[in-house]
């Protein structure tokens, strides 16, 4: 066990001041969520939102919305390499998933592949000659050799992912698709403030959400955003937001607790403390549906209070230290690792691919050791999840596994120092 100095993976400081905030906005009760609300709408031009307590708890949401819609659809397409919250919200709500396998060179969506199952009912084989996708993405030089049958008329919603704030294509995506009965929705749970030339990410989809847990773009402990501008969805949102239990007084106490152990305990200097319990499950990946789905707390939309200028900090730290990953590594010699290109660059932790196992192991290990917040990201592809066995097809996903097998992320966050840097830098470059 380490005792001493140690880097959260990822980190969005709660300030006394803000819980100073949080308290105060219990006092104030709706008002503060109408606050809240309103600063939403007019940053992402939206006409409505809606406020839950947590990211999986908004798509599910948004999700039972969509079913109240269009009854005779229930699946729900999403790339096979993910945050596990995306699968688990489409379970909870009664859902099938369905995978489509991603590019070899971003997170995004392997569109040749994507394009084929919007085509309608009809196999395709996946495999290295019909996707292009080069040797070194086939897991222990398999080929997929899985059909992928697609039932357009069944698919509900299509769920693009901004995954640790690289922009996924969503324009592309609605060019391609022709049933217009499919929803878009737009996963931004890790994009929150994020742009590209055409916009804020969050705003072209259909329906969009936002989770302000910790290590986010902002924090209230926990927290969901849901903003559309179709007002079919809205209507169908209201009512089961509206239907939904709220946080009671114990539940807001152990939100202030919660807020108080994050103050004290995102920081460098104590964070080896929660990192050394392990009831705490900290950076393990659990696929979990019964999670509370619950209107926003007052004391969360507080502690939002100045949420834009915060979120500006925040994101300039990301970004500083994004760019120092990047010239580091332009600048080394580290042949057996890889970065993604491109994209937003305020990035809640900066994606690495360390194609060999041993040397992978061996660098997360020493990040242990000498407490430099490397961590490895999900740990399967979502066709892998134990508890989705048999619920996803038979379609293989070589590059979703490969990037199960060989990502880790570095930190981004402002705690991130120079000699940090350094240090890590060596030890990847010691291991390549």
């Amino acid at each position: 066990m380490r005792i001493g100095r140690t880097l959260p993976p990822a980190a969005t400081p709660i300030t006394l001041k803000a819980l100073v905030s949080g308290i105060w906005g219990i006092f104030r009760g709706r008002r503060e969520l109408d606050r809240f609300e309103s600063e939403l709408k007019a940053y992402f031009g939206a006409q409505h939102c809606f406020l839950v307590s947590s990211g999986k708890a908004a798509f599910t949401l948004i999700l039972l919305a969509l079913k109240e819609l269009s009854p005779d659809r229930d699946e729900v397409l999403i790339p096979a390499f993910t945050c596990y919250s995306v699968p688990s919200a489409a379970v909870r709500a009664g859902l099938r998933v369905r995978l489509c396998d991603l590019q070899p060179d971003s997170l995004d969506f392997d569109f040749d592949q994507l394009s084929t199952m919007l085509d309608g009912d009809h196999p395709r084989r996946t495999d290295s000659c019909s996707t292009g996708y080069e040797g070194e993405f086939l897991p222990d030089g398999q080929k997929g050799m899985g059909d992928i049958r697609a039932s357009v008329d069944k698919f509900l919603a299509i769920v693009p992912t901004h995954l640790f704030g690289y922009p996924a294509d969503v324009a592309s995506l609605r060019k391609m698709m022709r049933d217009q009965e499919i929803t878009i929705v737009e996963d931004a749970a890790q994009a929150m403030g994020e742009t590209v030339e055409e916009g804020k990410l969050g705003t072209f989809g259909d329906v969009s959400f936002f989770s302000l847990a910790r290590g986010k773009a902002i924090s209230v402990v926990e927290g969901g955003v849901i903003i559309t501008n179709r007002a079919d969805i809205a209507k169908a949102l209201d009512r089961l937001v509206n239907g939904l239990p709220g946080y009671g007084p114990l539940q807001t106490l152990t939100l202030v607790f919660k807020a108080i152990a994050l103050m004290m305990f995102t920081h460098p200097r104590l964070f080896w403390i929660p990192r050394s319990i392990p009831s705490l499950k900290l950076g393990e990946t659990l696929f979990e549906t019964d999670f509370s789905i619950l209107k926003m707390s007052s004391f969360q939309a507080g502690l939002a209070r100045n949420w834009r200028g915060k979120l500006a900090k925040l994101r300039g730290a990301r970004m500083r230290a994004v760019g120092k990953w990047i010239a580091t590594i332009e600048a080394s010699e580290m042949r057996s690792t890889k970065y993604f290109t491109g994209g937003s660059l305020a990035l809640l932790r900066f994606p690495l691919r360390v194609n060999d196992k041993n040397e992978k192991e061996s660098l997360l290990n020493e990040s242990v050791r000498m407490g430099l917040g490397i961590m490895p990201v999900y740990p399967t592809s979502i066709d892998a999840i134990p508890e989705l066995k048999g619920m996803t097809g038979s379609g293989k996903y070589p590059v979703a596994e490969t990037y199960a097998s060989s990502l880790v992320t570095l930190p981004t966050h402002g705690y991130l120092s120079d000699r940090e840097v350094e240090k890590i830098y060596g030890l990847i470059c010691r291991l390549s």
